[in-house]
C-alpha cells in the first residue's frame, strides 16, 4: 500500500511540476500504482486458496504481470483523450509519442501491440497453469475479460458506464436468453 501511494504521490508530481517522463519511467511508475494487483488479488480471500497460492502470487508470476500490463495499456488508450483533456500531460500515449517523435495513432498503435502480446502471456498462463487452485487463475482471466469489455473500442466505459457498459448489462441482465 505504501507504494501504491508513493507512485501515486510521483503521478501527482508529474502534474503539478507539468513533467513528462521517459515512457520507460511512466510505465514503471504507472505499473506500480495500479489498483489492478489489488483488484487481481482480492478475492484471495476465499476458501480455496492456500498458503501455497499466496506464495505464488508474491513471486508476481507472468501471468499476474502480464494481467496487470494489459490492464494498464487498455486502461491508457482509452482515457487517453479524458485524460488530455483535464491538462494531464504525462500519460503513457503521450510519453511514447515525444520519446520516439511518433504521432498518436501510432503511439496507440505500438500500446495495441503491447496489450495483444500479454495477452498471450495471459492465456499461456491460463493455458499452462501454474501449481495453484484453477479459481485463481479464473479469477486473473475475468479481470483481463473485464477490462476489455469495459474499455471496449478504446472507450472509456469507466468514465461513460451508461454509454459503454450498459448495453452488455441489459443484454446479460434484462434481454438474455432463457436456456
Amino acid at each position: 500500500m505504501k507504494e501504491i501511494v508513493r507512485n501515486y504521490n510521483v503521478e501527482a508530481k508529474w502534474f503539478i511540476e507539468g513533467y513528462m517522463p521517459p515512457v520507460s519511467e511512466y510505465l514503471s511508475n504507472a505499473l506500480a500504482s495500479t489498483t489492478y494487483y489489488f483488484l487481481t488479488t482480492s478475492y484471495l480471500g476465499m476458501k480455496s486458496a492456500t498458503e501455497q497460492d499466496f506464495e505464488w502470487l508474491s513471486k508476481n508470476p507472468k501471468i499476474l504481470e502480464a494481467n496487470v500490463t494489459l490492464c494498464r495499456v487498455i486502461d491508457d488508450i482509452a482515457t487517453y483523450e479524458v485524460e488530455k483533456s483535464r491538462g494531464k500531460i504525462a500519460t503513457g500515449i503521450e510519453c511514447y509519442m515525444r520519446d520516439y517523435g511518433v504521432s498518436t495513432e501510432e503511439a496507440m498503435a505500438k500500446f495495441n501491440e503491447m496489450a495483444e502480446t500479454v495477452w498471450k502471456d495471459v492465456n499461456k498462463g491460463i493455458l499452462r497453469p501454474a501449481p495453484v487452485c484453477t479459481e485463481i487463475l479464473t479469477r486473473i482471466l475475468n479481470l483481463a475479460r473485464i477490462i476489455d469489455v469495459t474499455y471496449k473500442h478504446n472507450q472509456d466505459g469507466y468514465t461513460h458506464p451508461e454509454k459503454v457498459l450498459k448495453p452488455y448489462i441489459v443484454a446479460l441482465l434484462v434481454d438474455s436468453i432463457e436456456i
